[in-house]
């Protein structure tokens, strides 16, 4: 009986293994090890600034503004304690979210130890205004500049990234008073794909 008992138990060990194949677990679903590319956000400054503390403009009161360009003075943003290692990483993102909540259409440059991200190439829209030059509704953009490895490399030996800003009259009036209340704000960040397999 216990040879009996033990031919029936080897059997039916043998059903349940042949039975049991990989496919029936999904691992053609699984990814392989080369794709394991997780994406690393990491934000790096906000800010949003008045008009009327970074630029100067002769205009008044209810007064229509006569330039066509106004240039915001230079606002900087320090990368003391900021490293960027690319040793799992070949390029980088650089991301560029604005909200621009005066009545002046704009361009942005955003440099490092004199090289460029972004030259300001793009006239970015202005905010929605009514009949009296009164604000409706902001512009809203976002831009992404790639880096290769060396542009990466030199921007972790930078002490500060540069912004500066200019705004430009669009067709309909602008006033005065309104510009001056107005603000424009920037976030910035960075993205990057890291392949886990160069790390070490």
């Amino acid at each position: 009986m216990k040879n009996i008992g033990a031919f029936f138990l080897v059997w039916t060990m043998a059903l349940v293994m042949m039975s049991c194949n990989l496919s029936d677990f999904g691992t053609n679903n699984l990814l392989p090890a080369t794709g394991l590319n997780p994406v690393l956000y990491r934000p790096f400054t906000n800010g949003t600034y008045a008009v009327k503390d970074y630029t100067v403009f002769p205009e008044m009161g209810m007064t229509p503004v006569k330039s066509d360009s106004l240039n915001f003075k230079g606002i900087n943003y320090p990368l003391n304690g900021m490293t960027f290692n690319t040793s799992a990483s070949d390029s980088m993102v650089v991301i560029i979210k604005t909200v621009n909540e005066t009545p002046m259409k704009y361009r942005y440059w955003l440099t490092y130890e004199g090289k460029v991200i972004d030259s300001g190439s793009k006239l970015l829209g202005a905010a929605i205004v009514n009949a009296k030059g009164d604000i409706l509704e902001a512009s809203q953009d976002s831009i992404e500049y790639k880096l290769n490895t060396k542009e990466v490399t030199d921007l972790g030996a930078a002490t500060q990234i540069d912004l500066a800003i200019t705004l430009y009259k669009p067709g309909t009036p602008v006033i005065a008073n309104v510009l001056k209340a107005s603000q424009i704000s920037f976030r910035i960040g960075f993205r990057a794909p890291v392949n886990l397999l160069k790390i070490k």
